[in-house]
């Protein structure tokens, strides 16, 4: 599904990229680790998680936009090598850039 998806993405030059709209917490904390898992098996240097502003959310504040960089800092860091929040046009950010260990 979503990580064959992504990984086809790769082909064409673009950083696979994970989308988590619409899961729970942990279904998308195991998306997450599956997908970069796989990434990293397949050598990709950079991927991108896309969790989204959270406007649908009680408050406006997307709970995967706190969860999603907890976990790639410390269950995730075995498999990542850095990561930064990735901006849109107006400063917001509803995705992160990861890069991989070799």
């Amino acid at each position: 599904g979503r990580v064959l998806r992504a990984l086809l993405r790769s082909f064409f030059g673009l950083s696979p990229t994970l989308d988590l709209h619409g899961l729970g917490v942990k279904e998308a904390v195991a998306e997450t680790e599956r997908f970069l898992r796989a990434a990293a098996a397949a050598g990709e240097p950079q991927v991108r998680i896309v969790y989204g502003k959270g406007r649908g959310t009680p408050g406006g504040v997307g709970v995967l936009r706190a969860v999603i960089p907890r976990w790639l800092e410390q269950e995730g860091a075995p498999l990542v090598e850095r990561w930064e929040r990735d901006l849109d046009a107006s400063g917001n950010d509803g995705a992160v850039r990861v890069w991989l260990r070799r």
